[in-house]
């Protein structure tokens, strides 16, 4: 008998052939073997992608339909939510593991992350919201609860990180959760062609693909010193 693939799980294939739960960096995270140098720098880059991710909500925003709309901006409000605003754990992460904050505000981001953080712009600025969501909440935030479900329980046994210093890993468990389980009701709702369902799921592969590399760009320059500057 014959097996019939729905289009999520198309999608979700589609991330899982770069996700990055399964980067080498994230399992030596896992195992409790990554520097603590490596760790802030993933806090860095992170804070550096995040911060330029606000424009791109918006031009989704403008082209997509009415439906959409609450879910790129309920998105963008729980980022900046003035009692838990996502960019400063991240910072506190990052100075927990000895990051000097001014510096990292002060910098760019290394240039497989502002290679990533463009792309995404791009997409959102110049593709359909089709590929803009696929790309920025499937190929990325979706990954986030096996991702972060990786890491937490070494950050919390081995490195035993205080629970407020490692907000940011518990608190996107169950809120990208919640926010990629939407867009792909969306895509699977307004991808009503072939033609639509495999632009998603190459923009959702593709931006996985584009993270993976932001990691090697993390971990070779924070973790095995090869300097990406």
């Amino acid at each position: 008998m014959a097996v019939t693939t729905s289009f999520r799980q198309e999608l979700e294939a589609a991330v899982l052939q770069r996700h990055c739960a399964h980067h080498p960096m994230t399992q030596k995270w896992a195992r409790g073997e990554l520097g603590r140098n490596a760790m802030m720098g993933w806090a860095v880059e992170q804070w550096h992608w995040v911060s330029k991710m606000g424009p791109p909500t918006f031009m989704i925003c403008s082209k997509a339909p009415p439906d959409v709309i609450p879910m790129e901006l309920a998105n963008y409000h729980e980022e900046n939510d003035d009692e838990k605003p996502h960019l400063e754990i991240m910072l506190r992460f990052a100075k927990a593991n000895g990051a000097d904050i001014a510096q990292v505000k002060a910098g760019r981001g290394l240039p497989t992350t502002r290679s990533w953080t463009n792309w995404l712009i791009q997409v959102a600025r110049e593709q359909s919201w089709i590929a803009a969501v696929a790309a920025l909440r499937i190929g990325t935030e979706s990954q986030s609860p096996l991702l972060y479900g990786t890491v937490l329980p070494a950050l919390r046994e081995i490195y035993r990180f205080p629970e407020a210093d490692i907000e940011h890993f518990w608190l996107h468990v169950d809120a990208d959760e919640e926010h990629g389980g939407r867009a792909f009701e969306l895509l699977e709702r307004h991808c009503t062609t072939r033609e639509l369902q495999e632009m998603a799921i190459w923009y959702a592969a593709e931006s996985a693909r584009m993270r993976w590399f932001h990691f090697d760009g993390i971990y070779l320059h924070y973790e095995l010193g090869y300097s990406l500057v």
